[in-house]
């Protein structure tokens, strides 16, 4: 059978879109054998990787949501930013140390606290604001193979951790500070980690992003301006790099922007939504070659 990997790219609230297609998955009996996630996708792949049931993934994810939303997480600057502070932060506004936190907490509910402990194998790209490399936290170092030389590959780190370096959005979330690095979001080199994700040899591919087309209107609000900025420095990259993968899943959600947080239900209805019209494509991964397909491949 095919070894089948995903690829969930970055978006902020726009990849609870992602929830309904893994979902959709799981229900199909359409087994995955690996998940790279950057940004917020690390969120969700990191969650499906411990191999707990979707609807349970669904749920954290709500939760998370609610939290983060209820504490105003991402809106409220951090006290580190006062002169007084001995901690300090770099390049954002809103400590990271809260979003880990908030996760951790659900991941000690289900008995996750390594990277090493998930079951699916998963990997999630970050990058070092320092040196300009890409950094992937790998939890099954012994079935990856990195592709270049220039990646650096961690394997010994919190969950939690790993998924918050992932998501520190530039400017907005500080970049976290591990070992002599300071990490920032992986979505600066690849917010859809279809290369990350071939380092597991897998023979399948899916590649899942949410780009559109609409004119941006939003232009008084700062978080909406930065999230737009990167949305279009990444569109082309995620379009490119999508058309690789042997299904491309992109759910076009103009009327959401990254850090709308309280719309999660909503892009988890327009993802449903979305899947839809790409099952039969998903079914055919899992299908053996027939004798004359392999003889012609």
């Amino acid at each position: 059978m095919a070894k089948i990997g995903i690829a969930l790219s970055g978006g902020g609230i726009k990849s609870f879109s992602q929830l309904p297609i893994l979902a959709t998955l799981a229900n199909e009996n359409i087994n995955v054998s690996a998940i790279a996630g950057t940004s917020m996708g690390s969120v969700i792949g990191a969650l499906f990787a411990t191999g707990i049931p979707a609807d349970d993934v669904i749920r954290i994810s709500m939760e998370l949501e609610k939290e983060i939303n209820d504490k105003k997480i991402l809106m409220r600057p951090s006290s580190k930013l006062l002169p007084f502070s001995k901690e300090k932060l770099v390049a954002g506004f809103v400590d990271g140390k809260d979003l880990e936190d908030a996760l951790q907490r659900q991941l000690e509910k289900i008995g996750v606290h390594m990277l090493s402990d998930v079951t699916i194998p998963l990997v999630i790209p970050s990058v070092d604001l320092i040196t300009g490399k890409t950094i992937l936290f790998v939890s099954h170092p012994e079935l990856y193979t990195k592709k270049n030389e220039d990646e650096i590959v961690i394997s010994d780190i919190e969950l939690a951790k790993a998924v918050r370096a992932s998501c520190s959005f530039p400017f907005v979330i500080a970049a976290m500070e591990y070992k002599d690095m300071l990490l920032v979001d992986g979505g600066v080199t690849q917010n859809l980690p279809l290369g990350a994700l071939t380092g597991y040899e897998v023979d399948k591919t899916i590649a899942v992003t949410m780009f559109g087309t609409d004119e941006f209107k939003d232009t008084g609000s700062l978080l909406g301006v930065a999230s737009r900025v990167l949305d279009i420095m990444q569109r082309e990259f995620d379009r490119e790099n999508g058309s690789k993968a042997d299904v491309h899943i992109n759910i076009p959600l103009d009327k959401v922007w990254t850090f709308e947080i309280g719309k999660g239900q909503e892009t988890i209805d327009l993802g449903a939504k979305e899947v839809q019209g790409y099952v039969q494509d998903l079914k055919q991964l899992s299908k053996e070659k027939s004798w004359w397909e392999k003889l012609w491949r």
